[in-house]
């Protein structure tokens, strides 16, 4: 039995990952099952129906160690495919669980950047410390872009016993499915992420200000997603008086449509593992302009053939390429970037190479 398992399945990019291939995997494998910290969150209609599901019912990855413990010894997994919270948890859980269960864990972030959020000294050596405890104690390790792997070996001071590089995949017929629902483009350029301190939207309102005060041409901007920082994020803008430019929505279940009609995605994050809302938005042909952040982001932009990067948390940056580069943007080739997308990220490939590494 193939567990995937993972604290929860709130609208998150590690969670619509793990479920793509939870889905490609289940078509292949007679016994696979998915479990669940929680069973809560925006994408659980998105399960697949011949997959079981079981619950720890258990909030945290300290939480999860014992009944995870107990939910091997009772199911006797042959391999546990984990992320998130739940990588810590199977790591601590090492010891207590048959050596016969394989423990593949995939890493959902760029380490030192997220270190960097934190801060007291404490915090930070307790993050690093949960990290080593993954690398010790897993059988291997996912990690989404190569810049990930230095930086984890990096900060942790160990290289994994086994490890692989293996890009985020994208279920290139359902998006492109889901993307051809009618809607009113009144928007220009949008935004796709949780409302958190990692997305930076405060310097994407500072470049949009920049542009008004420099008398740019100011374009239109909707911002899908929700999170702890709407509040002030929305006072923000209409300190800067951009009520009629950007525009936050909320969480949307079906972004695609909207992702495939804007002029350009803008991704402004402080760090990433691998962008999942760049990946898709790259398969429906739509250019990215995108923070070089710690992360895939440069892996996967090519610069005036896909999209364009900015400097980190720079907001002048920001508002330089918006202003120079948007009537560029509109005359990139969007069917060739969406084939090379598809050919680079399309889940049948990254199933593959998932499938080979974890059966070795």
């Amino acid at each position: 039995m193939i567990v995937f398992f993972l604290p929860d399945l709130r609208g998150g990019g590690a969670e619509r990952v793990m479920l793509n291939l939870l889905e490609r995997f289940a078509k292949q494998e007679q016994n696979v099952v998915l479990l669940l910290g929680r069973k809560k969150g925006d994408l659980m209609s998105q399960i697949p129906e011949n997959v079981k599901v079981y619950e720890l019912n258990s909030g945290s990855a300290l939480k999860s160690v014992i009944p995870f413990i107990k939910f091997c010894n009772l199911h006797k997994p042959t391999k546990v495919f984990a992320s998130l919270g739940s990588s810590l948890a199977t790591a601590l859980a090492r010891p207590f669980i048959s050596k016969k269960i394989q423990i593949i864990n995939r890493l959902g972030n760029t380490i030192g950047a997220e270190k960097n959020l934190l801060k007291s000294k404490f915090k930070k050596r307790l993050y690093i410390g949960a990290n080593q405890v993954i690398a010790k104690f897993s059988d291997k390790l996912i990690f989404q872009c190569h810049y990930m792997a230095s930086d984890f070996i990096k900060e942790t001071g160990m290289t994994p016993k086994s490890y692989k590089v293996i890009y985020n995949p994208v279920n290139t017929f359902k998006v492109n499915e889901l993307s051809s629902q009618d809607v009113i483009k009144d928007f220009d350029f949008l935004a796709v992420g949780r409302l958190s301190p990692q997305k930076d939207y405060r310097t994407l309102i500072k470049a949009f200000k920049l542009l008004k005060d420099g008398n740019k041409k100011l374009p239109v901007l909707k911002i899908l997603g929700e999170g702890e920082l709407r509040e002030s994020l929305e006072k923000e803008i209409s300190l800067s008086g951009l009520d009629n430019n950007i525009m936050i929505t909320g969480f949307v279940s079906n972004p695609y449509s909207l992702m495939k009609q804007a002029d350009a995605i803008i991704s402004t994050s402080l760090f990433e593992g691998f962008s999942n809302v760049i990946v898709e938005s790259l398969c429906l042909g739509t250019p990215i302009i995108a923070s070089d952040c710690p992360g895939a982001n440069n892996e996967v932009i090519k610069e005036g053939i896909n999209g364009f990067l900015f400097e980190t948390g720079n907001a002048e940056s920001l508002a330089g390429v918006i202003s120079s580069k948007w009537e560029e943007i509109k005359s990139l080739d969007r069917e060739q970037i969406k084939q090379e997308a598809i050919f680079r990220y399309n889940v049948n490939l990254i199933f593959d190479n998932y499938s080979t590494y974890l059966n070795q």
